[in-house]
């Protein structure tokens, strides 16, 4: 499709004959990690939803790229206003998502700062313990089969500061959504832009909006991770995982920020800038998509739940259980103790 007025150039081009190989390549990579999350969930002592959205993209993923694969080979489609939308706005919006992840477990790790020590149990999946929110359970310096003191024990207990982190967190939760809707308007009009001027220029502002203000907020909680490395209970694993995953992040956003400048006439021009030349198809691979699967990877792969001591939930209260509701667990957690010993 060709336009007598410059429009933004589709990030990742259209899918040319030459990108047949490549989309098949990253919809087996992104496929791979399915049954990963499959097994995760299977299993209760992995068993998580806080990296919701990385699945969520995986799965996007796989279909975007069959997608791509379908159009290198069908040139009519190549240029479908209605599948380059599509393809626009599912590839702007996932790295967005998956730093909203990576907030869900910063939550995890100051919120788990402020705990105090538990009770001498392994409260294995119970949805509340004494001292500590529905999600942060594993948080007890002891271990069923080792029981001994911990240095976590000289920490006391902090629910003022365990309320603002969660204030706090809620808050750059929403913060990230000032990033989402412009992409999300930005990209939805994507083919208006096509054939109006004013509309390509609304796309090419919101869509910069979009990267600007997640690079931002990557940068900003980058700096709250690397902060978290001297709180109680942070370990090196935790700052190094989601470091890794925000960098990835930032690839991502980067790269966008550097190519959405440029403006093509035709979805299947191969001129510099358009998308579709082999270094800029390279570079958007490599730094968007690879980046992307990578920062996927690393939420799905390890056992976020025992690495993290996320729970099923991860900590989605906003305040602490009540006593009654502690007490209530803390019966559950004995009886289900001692009916484990009756099995033994």
């Amino acid at each position: 499709m060709s336009s007598e007025n410059p429009f933004p150039s589709p990030v990742g081009g259209v899918p040319m004959t030459s990108d047949f190989g490549t989309s098949i390549f990253f919809s087996l990579l992104y496929f791979s990690l399915i049954p990963i999350f499959v097994s995760r969930l299977y299993n209760k002592h992995s068993r998580t939803v806080v990296s919701i959205n990385a699945i969520i993209t995986a799965i996007e993923r796989v279909i975007i790229f069959s997608l791509r694969a379908w159009q290198s080979r069908n040139p009519t489609e190549r240029i479908s206003p209605a599948l380059t939308t599509y393809m626009q706005v599912s590839i702007a919006l996932p790295y967005i998502s998956i730093a909203h992840d990576v907030v869900v477990l910063l939550r995890c790790m100051y919120v788990n700062s402020t705990k105090g020590p538990a009770g001498f149990t392994d409260p294995q999946d119970s949805p509340v313990a004494p001292s500590m929110s529905s999600s942060m359970h594993p948080l007890s310096p002891f271990h069923s089969a080792s029981l001994h003191l911990s240095d976590d024990m000289l920490h006391h207990d902090d629910p003022k500061k365990r309320f603002f982190y969660r204030w706090f967190t809620d808050v750059l939760n929403l913060a990230f959504l000032v990033a989402t809707i412009p992409g999300i308007i930005g990209n939805v009009h994507y083919s208006g832009g096509m054939d109006n001027a004013s509309t390509a220029n609304e796309v090419m502002i919101t869509r910069y909006l979009s990267s600007g203000i997640a690079l931002f907020l990557i940068l900003f909680v980058a700096a709250l991770v690397f902060r978290a490395r001297k709180l109680p209970k942070v370990e090196p694993i935790h700052v190094t995982m989601l470091l890794v995953i925000l960098a990835c992040n930032a690839s991502s956003a980067i790269f966008r920020l550097l190519f959405m400048y440029h403006r093509t006439t035709s979805l299947t021009s191969i001129a510099p800038g358009s998308g579709n030349t082999s270094l800029e198809k390279a570079t958007f691979y490599i730094f968007h998509m690879l980046s992307d699967w990578l920062a996927v990877a690393l939420l799905l792969v390890p056992n976020i739940r025992a690495i993290f001591k996320t729970g099923m939930w991860g900590d989605w209260r906003a305040i602490d259980p009540l006593p009654q509701e502690q007490e209530w667990a803390r019966k559950r957690k004995e009886a289900k103790a001692r009916r484990s010993g009756l099995v033994v």
